[in-house]
């Protein structure tokens, strides 16, 4: 019986050391979702069988297999198995370039090799980021709510912003955040989403009206951020103040 399958039927306790049936199924629709706009058809349905027999099977993305196995899963064009581990070999070249896999060592017939997760394939991971900043920022031109002085419409906002602050990516609570107004009431900022962020604390406090781009490059300098969190937190708040001023 496979891992995913015990932890499914209960006939098991998920394991620490492996992964979790909630993040199998994310990463399963990631592979098709995401994957499958990265490498070639042939290449993925490689990838989708060493998917299989590693995380599904074992929970791990650790395997130890012959080629030749890989290829027992997979039928040609014209309905044969693929049963040579040259056939096999031939589609591998475009899962290392994408560092889909990784062959760690050879075992005689067998190959030791790692099976990344789609959300570790660097291409892979752009693509769910990008869709994931797009999905935030939904088209608000009819929404005048107050998201500010609603309870709910406060939730939504924190939801949307990944129960994190926009300026320094620490996580926050339903207890703890803060809502904070990009362009500042007294300079005709208003309480519609996209003119809303959450924050912490400290940072509403530290930021007070100053320019929400110039406070956010302070913390980077501080070492709040790193480079990467810095410039998509920066393309973020930009996006938000377009769609204020718009």
């Amino acid at each position: 019986m496979s891992y995913i399958i015990d932890i499914m039927k209960g006939t098991i306790e998920p394991s620490a050391d492996r992964i979790s049936l909630e993040r199998y199924v994310q990463e399963s629709s990631f592979v098709t979702r995401y994957l499958s706009r990265v490498v070639k058809d042939k290449a993925l349905v490689v990838y989708q069988v060493l998917f299989h027999l590693s995380w599904f099977e074992t929970g791990k993305g650790e395997i130890v297999v012959p080629w030749a196995r890989v290829g027992s899963f997979i039928r040609s064009d014209q309905g044969n198995i693929i049963d040579d581990s040259t056939t096999v070999k031939r589609r591998l070249s475009n899962l290392f370039e994408y560092k889909c896999i990784a062959v760690n060592q050879q075992r005689g017939s067998a190959n030791e090799i790692s099976v990344h997760l789609p959300s570790d394939i660097p291409a892979c991971r752009d693509l769910i980021d990008r869709e994931e900043r797009e999905a935030r920022i939904e088209p608000q031109e009819k929404d005048a709510r107050d998201y500010y002085s609603d309870p709910e419409r406060r939730l939504m906002v924190l939801a949307r912003d990944h129960h994190a602050c926009v300026y320094c990516t620490a996580p926050l609570s339903e207890e703890n955040f803060v809502l904070d107004h990009l362009l500042p009431v007294a300079r005709g900022g208003t309480n519609r989403k996209h003119n809303l962020v959450a924050a912490c604390e400290v940072c509403n406090r530290r930021r007070s009206d100053s320019d929400p781009i110039h406070f956010l490059r302070e913390n980077y300098r501080q070492q709040l951020l790193s480079q990467d969190e810095f410039l998509q937190q920066k393309q973020y708040i930009e996006v938000l103040l377009g769609e204020s001023v718009g």
